[in-house]
This record gives structure tokens, C-alpha cells and sequence, in this order.
């Protein structure tokens, strides 16, 4: 009976991933490269594909410290992410996901680097706790921009980034934007004597973690 119930949830599985994979096809794909000048990007079905591997430029770890600061920065790479279910259409796009630990005077205000993040199959955006940080590159100049969750403010914080050398080494210029941000947490977090962010405001250089 145990391997009955086994064997018909399987079936049940396999039906639900086809049935994904059907009611959201790719119809074109386009060069991320070219956001600008593609007519096809972002449109309903369109797959939006890192075609030179842009993103290994800044996939790894990286570190940010002051005297009582510490960020460490984790960057994966996650393709074919589903968007934009439930506005418009939806559109498939090659994405990097970032985990990261905050320390500030000794206290881990947040540590994820080590948890596995799950895929978002869906399309759809959670603004909240469970929020995965995320990005893409845009254009030819290889910027990338997303959000990245203030886990220990509950602000989503809006930011650029990109690999850039100083003195022929390896860093990453991440600017955080107090310009546009979400707040989702309590009202009673947020009042005029504390910091909206945790998360070190840019533009700052991370270190490459070998």
C-alpha cells in the first residue's frame, strides 16, 4: 500500500512539472545584452538569456569590513527564472541570487550564506520575509540592478552592482539606494531616531573571497 501511494504522488509530480512546462512556453529568446535595443524583451514568453555568461563576472563571495562592519556577500547563478505571472504576461530571464552574513559590532544581524534558497517556480514575487534577493544585468555596460532584502530591517533595498578592478585586483561596486526601497515590516520598526537600513548604503567595494 506504502508503494502504491508512493507511486501514484510520483505520477501526480510528473503531471503538475508537465503541466508547467506547457502552460508557460519560451516563444523567443532574446540576448540580455541587448535589453535596450530588443523589442522582444520582456514580452509575454520571451526568454531573456545570459548568452556570454555575464554573470560569472560576479558569481562568488565576496567581503565589504570596516572597524565595526562586516559583509560577506554570496552570489549564485539561477537560469530561466519564471517573471511576471499575474500582471502583463510572463517572461523567463537568467538571474543571479545573493545570500549574504551582516555583522555589525559583533552581532550577526543575518547569516544565510550557507542555506539553500528555493526556486521561485511560480512567477510570482513574495515582498516580505522569504523575499530572495536577486539581480540581472541590463545592457552592454554589464551593470546589474535588483533588490536585495534588509533581512534584519525588512526593507527591500533597490541597488546596481558591478565587477570592477582596483590596482589590478578583483572588486565588486555595490550601490544600495535609499531612493527606492519597500518597507514591509511592523509600522512600530520604523521611527525617526533609527537607521531605515542595516545593510551598508553605496556605493562601497567588496573584496573578492578566494
Amino acid at each position: 500500500m506504502k508503494n502504491t501511494k508512493q507511486f501514484i504522488h510520483l505520477i501526480i509530480l510528473c503531471c503538475m512539472l508537465q503541466a508547467y512546462s506547457q502552460q508557460y512556453p519560451v516563444l523567443s529568446t532574446t540576448n540580455q545584452a541587448n535589453t535596450i535595443t530588443d523589442d522582444n524583451y520582456m514580452e509575454t514568453g520571451n526568454y531573456a538569456k545570459d548568452v556570454g555568461n555575464i554573470r560569472n563576472q560576479v558569481v562568488g563571495s565576496w567581503r565589504y569590513q570596516t572597524p565595526d562592519l562586516l559583509l560577506e556577500l554570496k552570489i549564485e547563478k539561477r537560469d530561466k527564472e519564471l517573471e511576471g505571472v499575474g500582471t502583463a504576461g510572463y517572461y523567463f530571464m537568467d538571474i543571479i541570487i545573493m545570500k549574504y552574513k551582516l555583522v555589525k559590532n559583533g552581532l550577526v544581524l543575518h547569516d544565510n550564506i550557507n542555506t539553500t534558497l528555493p526556486q521561485n517556480n511560480t512567477g510570482y514575487h513574495t515582498y516580505g520575509i522569504d523575499f530572495i534577493s536577486y539581480g540581472f544585468y541590463y545592457d552592454t555596460s554589464y551593470k546589474f540592478k535588483g533588490f536585495i532584502n534588509d533581512y534584519y530591517r525588512q526593507v527591500l533595498c533597490s541597488y546596481e552592482m558591478q565587477k570592477t578592478n582596483l590596482n589590478g585586483q578583483e572588486k565588486l561596486l555595490l550601490n544600495i539606494s535609499n531612493g527606492n526601497y519597500r518597507i514591509y515590516g511592523d509600522a512600530s520598526m520604523y521611527t525617526p531616531s533609527q537607521k531605515l537600513f542595516s545593510l551598508p548604503l553605496g556605493p562601497i567595494l567588496l573584496d573578492r573571497i578566494p
